[in-house]
């Protein structure tokens, strides 16, 4: 009896350095997983405004999300006149307009000129974050998350700037077009390759080593104008929060998360080049420009430059 009780005993003491070391691996695996800046991410589920619960009642085909700072309401006029929500509807499409929390230094507009502004025309989502580049990322992601939970049955997400317009009927014939030949996973842009962070600490969109200490960015789309679908838009929340925040939208969720999930990135076809240079050429101007412009061609023309 005592020889049997011994084998268990030294059969148990065996287990247990298979067992627990196992464990401690585990252990390690998921402390690598944990959420680095959950006090960021967790203002892409908080709203100080949001489109109601039946805004996605009839489900569109496309869902438009625009990034738009908060003091920029002409701007907003100028993409509803633009693009009428009523034209929107009779190609399957709905659009909303995402801010944050006007900054202490605005003195221009008040919260409820943005309330008055919803009231009137239901697009507004509104975060509980304030403006600044240092936000953006926030901005793109709440906007993303509001989508995949509320119109997830939509067929795609279309992503622009607020100083961006574009023939909507051109991206729409092209998706309908080729529907059934897109890849499951994937988005499409404007791909940006090798490049690098700016390092002069007087530029606006100046990156640290301690920021990023790569030399150049992965690729990724330029988020201006590209398109994706609510399921790679889920993938790309869920896989957020094990990311390190990084301020520069475009490059973490195009490029650093869409890289980490293997998504396949697909160039936007060349007839939609026009429309990237000519937008490109104008950022760089910091041109004011009129809904005028719009007439030209298909082109995506920058409305006004910055105030933030």
């Amino acid at each position: 009896m005592q020889r049997k009780l011994k084998k268990i005993a030294i059969i148990l003491i065996i287990t247990s350095f298979w067992i627990f070391p196992s464990l401690e691996i585990e252990e390690r695996v998921t402390k690598r997983r944990i959420l680095y800046n959950p006090i960021e991410y967790r203002f892409i589920n908080d709203y100080i405004i949001s489109p109601s619960e039946t805004f996605c009642q009839k489900i569109p085909f496309i869902i438009i999300i625009v990034t738009s700072y908060v003091g920029d309401i002409e701007l907003r006029n100028i993409l509803r006149r633009v693009m009428p929500q009523e034209e929107l509807e009779l190609m399957e499409a709905a659009r909303i307009f995402l801010l944050a929390e006007i900054p202490p230094n605005e003195k221009n507009i008040t919260q409820s000129l943005i309330e008055e502004e919803n009231q009137k025309f239901h697009d507004i989502l509104q975060g509980a974050f304030t403006e600044s580049y240092r936000n953006l990322t926030i901005k793109h992601l709440m906007g993303l998350q509001w989508v995949t939970t509320k119109c997830p049955d939509a067929s795609y997400i279309l992503k622009v700037d607020d100083d961006t317009v574009f023939r909507f009927e051109k991206i729409f014939d092209y998706l309908l077009k080729t529907a059934d030949d897109e890849e499951e996973d994937f988005i499409m842009g404007y791909m940006l390759n090798n490049t690098e962070p700016k390092r002069n600490n007087t530029n606006r969109w100046y990156v640290s080593l301690e920021e990023y200490p790569n030399k150049e960015y992965p690729p990724y789309v330029s988020g201006w104008y590209y398109v994706t679908t609510p399921p790679v838009a889920t993938k790309v929340i869920n896989e957020a929060m094990y990311h390190p925040y990084f301020w520069v939208d475009d490059v973490l969720i195009t490029g650093i998360l869409i890289g980490a999930l293997n998504i396949t990135i697909i160039r936007m076809p060349g007839e939609f080049f026009f429309e990237y240079m000519l937008n490109v050429v104008i950022h760089a101007n910091k041109e004011d420009w009129d809904i005028g412009a719009y007439n030209y061609s298909h082109a995506i023309v920058n409305l006004a430059k910055k105030s933030w």
